[in-house]
């Protein structure tokens, strides 16, 4: 369809056409072990209901508290390919430190280490080897009263 929900005919957009519950079951699953990982460092985060995943604008109009986020989430395109920064960003940095990150807590993280996994084969990317590393942010074998004292320093 031409136009369809403010996307050019023949695009692609992960925020109007790539929601639907399984993704949303994903991004709960991962939130959790985001939230895990903030426990074990003593650090309080946001609480966010398993239901406001499942809202029609996803957890960013819920977390920017954004009213009927479903419209106003801009018509953003792409992500086209798995070179795209979506990936070859938001892997090897976000999802990758935060994979290191639960390592060194001790805490359990298989959605966030499947997610960099299955991302490191779809983009054929050694992303544990190309991504970010703890030592690279100077939190490398530091106790959790070390990182916090760094982060909040």
């Amino acid at each position: 369809m031409d136009g369809a929900l403010g996307i050019p005919k023949g695009k692609y957009s992960m925020y109007k056409h790539g929601m639907c519950p399984a993704v949303s079951r994903v991004q709960f699953a991962f939130y959790k072990e985001e939230k895990k990982i903030a426990e074990a460092l003593g650090i309080q985060t946001v609480d966010f209901t398993e239901d406001q995943f499942f809202s029609k604008g996803s957890i960013m109009g819920v977390e920017y508290g954004a009213p009927y986020s479903d419209v106003i989430l801009p018509p953003i395109v792409g992500p086209d390919s798995v070179e795209h920064r979506y990936f070859t960003e938001d892997i090897p940095v976000g999802t990758v430190v935060r994979y290191r990150l639960a390592k060194q807590l001790g805490v359990d993280a298989p959605v966030i280490e499947s997610m960099v996994r299955l991302g490191s084969l779809a983009c054929n990317h050694d992303f544990l080897a190309e991504g970010v590393s703890l030592k690279e942010l100077g939190l490398d074998g530091l106790s959790r009263e070390e990182v916090v004292k760094l982060i909040r320093g």
